[in-house]
Order: structure tokens, then sequence, then C-alpha cells
């Protein structure tokens, strides 16, 4: 097989620039109208079919291949260069395009996205460190109504104060709570958190919450180490995409439970 790489002096690696000009100045060089040398007419036919090859994308794609596997059962025609640069004649064989792997490509579009949230997590865990650092509020509010509900096995008591508070407590608490009693709820005082729920003689105190600042306190905690893995961009783009992820799902649980 013919390198025609060779032919007009340029490495494989050549851009179609580079081959374009390579191949006029070979031509300025051997032309027969301007090189008399008795080879010249030959070297400027080779000159031609090298360009006709390498100067087309299909072909030159195509040559490629069967440059590198010289060994593969693959029947083509000759490429004939034609007068008309429009011309383009249809190859019996294309190298099949190489495959796309589209998950990994989306994982990689999103990493980016999954950052920005990442950085928003740390933002998010700052200021939750901050208004848990102050020093909570206490208010009280007077219990004005009191129902029962769930199955008998499994009862639970809504609380209802003078302020529109509704809070379900859990069943057993009914003998030590009346209406009229007053409840104090001790708060954050940035983010107005739910810590605890007593009365002035404790006779009712509830410290197991579902808040941020009880039951669910290890979420703030894991969504800060998968915020700075996040951002750390440490690892293969799978892991980093599920980090994301998860961080990003921490995220959404967390604000659920701010608001």
């Amino acid at each position: 097989m013919k390198d025609y790489y060779s032919i007009l002096g340029v490495a494989r690696v050549a851009t179609a620039a580079d081959i374009k000009r390579a191949y006029r100045r070979l031509v300025q060089q051997y032309h027969p109208d301007i090189n008399p040398a008795p080879g010249a007419q030959e070297f400027i036919r080779e000159i031609n079919e090298a360009y006709d090859v390498l100067g087309d994308e299909v072909k030159r794609r195509e040559y490629d291949y069967r440059l590198s596997n010289p060994f593969a059962s693959v029947e083509v025609e000759e490429p004939v260069r034609h007068r008309d640069p429009a011309y383009r004649r249809r190859s019996g064989y294309r190298q099949p395009k190489p495959t796309v792997d589209v998950q990994r490509e989306l994982m990689i579009r999103s990493l980016p996205y999954l950052k920005a949230l990442a950085w928003v997590g740390i933002f998010i865990c700052c200021v939750l460190v901050v208004d848990y650092s102050m020093q909570p509020t206490d208010s009280v509010e007077t219990v004005t109504a009191i129902r029962k509900k769930g199955l008998r096995n499994n009862q639970k008591l809504d609380m209802l104060t003078n302020t529109g508070r509704i809070y379900e407590i859990p069943f057993e608490y009914i003998p030590r709570i009346y209406v009229g009693q007053e409840i104090i709820f001790k708060e954050s005082k940035g983010l107005a958190i739910l810590i605890t729920i007593y009365t002035e003689d404790e006779e009712v105190y509830i410290d197991n919450l579902a808040t941020l600042y009880d039951n669910f306190s290890f979420i703030p905690v894991l969504l800060a180490v998968f915020s700075i893995l996040g951002i750390s961009a440490i690892g293969s783009v799978e892991t980093r995409f599920n980090v994301g992820i998860i961080s990003t799902f921490l995220l959404i649980f967390t604000l659920i439970l701010m608001l």
C-alpha cells in the first residue's frame, strides 16, 4: 500500500491545512510545466493521488484504517482524482464511528451543577452552625385544645396552642398536658428550629424531637461531609457524580427540615 503521507511529506497527525499547504508546495515544484525532469510527471500523478485521499475527510479516515490494519479484509476502490472538486466518490467502507458513552457524557455535563449545589450545601451548614451557636429563645404558649388521633395501639396527641401552633407529641403525655396549661417551646434564635418542649415545673420535658437539632442532627453533618467531597473533585467521574447526587438529596432533606 502506498504511503500517501510520505509522498506529501507530512506526518500522520497533520491537519487538513498542513496537507493542503504541502500539496500546493509540491505541485509548484514538480508540475511538468515547471519541472522538465523525466520523473516529474509520474511523481505529480502520485501527489495528486495522495491529495485526493488525504484531502478528503472520509477517504482519509478510511485510508488510515487500512494503513493501521493492513490485513483487514476490506475491499475498496482505489481513489481516483476527479477534476470536479465537488465530486466525492462514495466509499465501499466507512470506519465505524466511535461509540459514545451517553451516560458518562451526561455525568460529565452535570458535574458543574452538582458542584454548585455542593457549595450551597456548605453555605447551609455554616448557617446552621451559626444558628445553633446562638442563645436559644423560649416562647411561652397556652394549650387551647388537645386532639387524639391514630389507632388504639399507636395513638398520638395533637396539641394546639394560642398562637395557632399544632404539635404532635407522644400519647403518654396525655395525663400531664391539659387545656389552659402553659408550655415552653425552646427554639433556635435565627431559624426558629425547635429544640425542646417543656413546662416550667418540667413535668413535661420532650427533647426527642424530629428536628435538625435533635433526632436528625446527623443530616447536616453528612451534608457537610459530602458537600466538601463534592467540591474537592477527587476520584473518577462516576465517584464525583454519585457524591454530588448524595449531597443534593441531603441538601433537599435539610431544607425541608428547616422549613
